[in-house]
């Protein structure tokens, strides 16, 4: 196993723990909604959230295990990680429906709502990139397994577009409600993230894509594939960054104005899962440097 497989194997495992904060973060959310007299939905969203999230953890595991084991054993556990996301997703679909429910069971603004119904949407098309990654890695030919994969970053890139326009939806809510203080400029900067996932999305697609090429060698592919694929997990890490000073900012912000205890805690898992992320990105472009990735095609031939 060369340096490139266990950097690649350290990655899913930090995603890995990244997604066991999200639980902590949903676990206080979960909290927080129980100690309101009457609970609603929300109890049942945020039972299915946390269930999202240690599915997700999971996963990250079993991509872990296909870098740290024999290249023979890797596409059938990372068939198997990527089909443990899209259930992962299903559990965050039945999340988000609960949760937009509540919101058209209580007097929110239309732009509210619309934007309860795009996060399953957005939940809903990061399923069908699960989906799309476990058809791909369950090809034996290269070329296909590429193509499904560029398909898998257009899905991932338009997932992050409905998330931005679903942020935008509630900016005007947050402005309305807050004025242009701190907290409202934490949540709006989170919106902006998603800009910097798309085109994550977008770059991935694009290396995968021309990756599939059948007139190329493998080897060719794979030098041309590799830099794009840095980009993305760069493009990644941005949002990852951007994130973690959203929640950051509206964390520090909303202990002045009165929170409950559990929801700062929620913010403040939410903030350091997104910067385990941005760890596990690092990671993934390291992995992806030409150096590494010579040293594991000599071993290989060895």
């Amino acid at each position: 196993m060369g340096g490139r497989d266990r950097l690649l194997g350290s990655a899913a495992l930090v995603f890995g723990g990244a997604f066991a904060l999200h639980v902590v973060e949903h676990a206080f959310r979960l909290s927080d909604v129980l100690s309101d007299p009457n609970p609603t939905g929300l109890v049942v969203a945020e039972c299915l959230g946390i269930v999202q999230f240690l599915v997700l953890s999971l996963a990250s595991f079993f991509a872990a295990q296909a870098f740290f084991s024999s290249p023979e054993k890797r596409a059938p556990s990372l068939r198997d990680a990527a089909a443990l996301v899209a259930a992962a997703y299903g559990f965050g679909l039945l999340s988000a429906g609960f949760a937009a429910g509540v919101g058209f069971s209580q007097p929110h603004s239309h732009a509210y709502r619309a934007a309860g119904v795009l996060d399953g949407v957005f939940v809903a098309t990061l399923m069908i990139a699960a989906v799309l990654a476990a058809i791909g890695f369950s090809q034996r030919e290269r070329a296909r397994r590429d193509y499904f994969l560029g398909w898998t970053g257009i899905a991932f890139m338009v997932a992050n577009l409905v998330g931005l326009t679903a942020g935008l939806l509630r900016s005007e809510v947050y402005t309305d409600d807050r004025g242009l203080g701190t907290l409202t400029f934490g949540l709006n900067l989170g919106t902006t993230g998603f800009l910097a996932a798309a085109v994550a999305g977008a770059i991935a697609a694009l290396a995968f894509f021309d990756a599939a090429q059948t007139d190329r060698s493998a080897k060719d592919s794979i030098a041309r594939r590799n830099p794009l694929l840095a980009s993305a997990a760069g493009a990644f890490a941005v949002f990852a960054v951007v994130l973690f000073a959203s929640e950051a900012i509206a964390a520090i912000a909303a202990s002045g104005l009165g929170y409950s205890g559990a929801e700062l805690a929620s913010t403040w898992f939410a903030a350091l899962g997104a910067l385990a992320s941005c760890a596990a990105s690092v990671c993934v472009i390291a992995a992806l440097q030409p150096p590494l990735c010579a040293s594991t095609s000599a071993t290989a031939r060895g």
